[in-house]
């Protein structure tokens, strides 16, 4: 059945050519260039994917256009049996999904099919949550000097062509969070996947082309970010972008894009904090989790761990004990692999492993991994961290926890607030109502009590400030941002 479902994305080669969906056919490139797809387990070329033309995207858009006409007309609930539909072919489908998922980009079994089965979960969501999204209306005589001769009448409409832009490390995921909500608001959407997740991506794209997405509505273009992306992101055919990656290239994006909304998700190097109320066995669980899961390629991984130095004795052993016990280094598609496979390529891995030894240099001490072996990275615990080295200062994607030992929660704020970054931070304290007091004064977008920064529940605002992103995202937030008001003001006069 995966196989006939999903026949007409690939050319039977090896390693097979995978085509680029125009909106209603699975094409081949005009100019026959391709890139390869390489799988960070064993370094084998998993697939070739298409390097789309300049040409080719700009008949794309135009088509998209004219189809969001017509699919601004489809009523809501029917564009949400769609959904659900393709939430279904998801399920269905989510053993085979999950395979591909774990080859291209080397996620563990557990978190792959994990990723899969929440994401058909998060596009029934938006089916149903967005039943709910509706306008308003507004009385003339509600602000003082006028009285009821007008009435302001508030829709919600979409922008009309948006450009997504997902990332290698949830593929799936964070590109169901954005086509699923553009989608149920009447939007049409050029979507660019990554190199390494692209052909999950492409199969993605294939069940919500089976599930009755119409044609030209959902486009999905290839080829890697140096070549097509600035293309795209300055394309005069664009009227929003919905973008997740790192903080460099999100910045870069944003200052191409120009005046047009935008809803980035960009990098997190998140802390946390250790108060001296900590309960020890919960708090390094947390920790543990927080900084291995996906081998720390995730932007709200925990990055750095500040406390008082007495605290910090405490904690270190545990979340040492706890690594060591819980946390399995190996081949993504064995059962026993928890949490830490490889990392997306061997350049990934390469800088990880310099900032390790930097860190050293500038005085860290390495109590747990620390060695690379190919495009692995050990579970890595570091102690006596500057505040100032690197792998403080830059968000880096590994496995990778940092403990910094400060004299005071002032200074401990200071040095947080201090970061380029402002995605998420946690606070361990047994002291709830302290927790939130010092929470508030976080330069973060959202603070964890007791718990592992991430991303859900879905339904859960998520954003980021400084450069983590801009604007919200969540099931009714990620909706809201895919359309704009549109007031139409009636004179009534008495």
């Amino acid at each position: 059945m995966p196989q006939e479902f999903f026949e007409k994305l690939y050319s039977n080669s090896t390693p097979p050519l995978y085509k680029w969906f125009d909106g209603s056919n699975w094409v081949a490139p005009k100019n026959g260039h391709y890139t390869d797809v390489i799988s960070p387990i064993d370094n084998s070329v998993v697939g070739k994917i298409p390097v789309c033309t300049f040409e080719e995207i700009d008949a794309a858009i135009k088509r998209a256009h004219l189809s969001q006409k017509e699919w601004e007309k489809v009523s809501l609930i029917d564009r949400g049996k769609i959904l659900k539909l393709a939430a279904d072919w998801m399920r269905e489908h989510e053993k085979y999904l999950t395979s591909l998922l774990i080859r291209e980009i080397g996620k563990p079994m557990d978190e792959a099919k994990d990723e899969i089965l929440r994401s058909a979960d998060m596009i029934d969501y938006y089916a149903s949550d967005g039943l709910n999204l509706r306008g308003e209306q507004i009385p003339s005589d509600a602000f003082p000097g006028y009285d009821k001769t007008k009435v302001s009448i508030i829709e919600r409409v979409p922008h009309g062509v948006i450009l997504a832009i997902a990332p290698f490390n949830y593929p799936v995921n964070l590109s169901v969070s954005k086509l699923a909500p553009a989608f149920m608001t009447g939007n049409a959407v050029i979507y660019k996947p990554p190199t390494n997740g692209a052909i999950s991506d492409l199969h993605l794209t294939q069940i919500f082309k089976k599930a009755g997405i119409p044609d030209n509505l959902l486009i999905t273009v290839t080829g890697s970010g140096d070549t097509i992306g600035d293309y795209l992101v300055t394309h005069p055919g664009i009227n929003m972008i919905t973008f997740t990656g790192s903080s460099q290239v999100g910045k870069h994006a944003a200052q191409k894009a120009g005046m047009i909304p935008l809803l980035f998700e960009c990098g997190g190097n998140n802390p946390a904090l250790v108060l001296s109320d900590f309960n020890p066995e919960t708090t390094a669980a947390e920790i543990v989790k927080g900084y291995c899961s996906f081998a720390g390629q995730r932007c709200t991984a925990i990055k750095y761990v500040l406390g008082l130095e007495s605290d910090l004795k405490k904690i270190i052993p545990k979340v040492v004990e706890i690594t060591q016990e819980k946390i399995k280094m190996g081949d993504p598609r064995s059962p026993e692999t928890k949490s830490i496979g490889p990392l997306i390529s061997e350049s990934a891995a390469k800088t990880v492993e310099s900032r390790i030894l930097n860190a050293c240099k500038d005085g860290a001490k390495i109590l747990l991994g620390g060695k690379r072996k190919g495009n692995y990275i050990e579970p890595t615990i570091l102690d006596n961290v500057s505040e100032h080295s690197e792998i403080v200062r830059i968000e880096t994607f590994g496995p990778i926890v940092s403990f910094i030992a400060v004299k005071d929660v002032e200074t401990a704020i200071k040095i947080i607030n201090s970061s380029t970054y402002g995605l998420q931070a946690a606070i361990y304290t047994k002291d709830e109502g302290a927790g939130i007091k010092i929470g508030k004064r976080l330069e973060v977008g959202t603070v964890w009590i007791n718990s592992k920064p991430q991303r859900g529940p879905d339904h859960f605002p998520f954003l980021g400030i400084k450069g983590s992103g801009v604007g919200v995202q969540g099931i009714r937030y990620s909706l809201e941002s895919m359309t704009r008001l549109k007031p139409t003001i009636l004179n009534q006069p008495e």
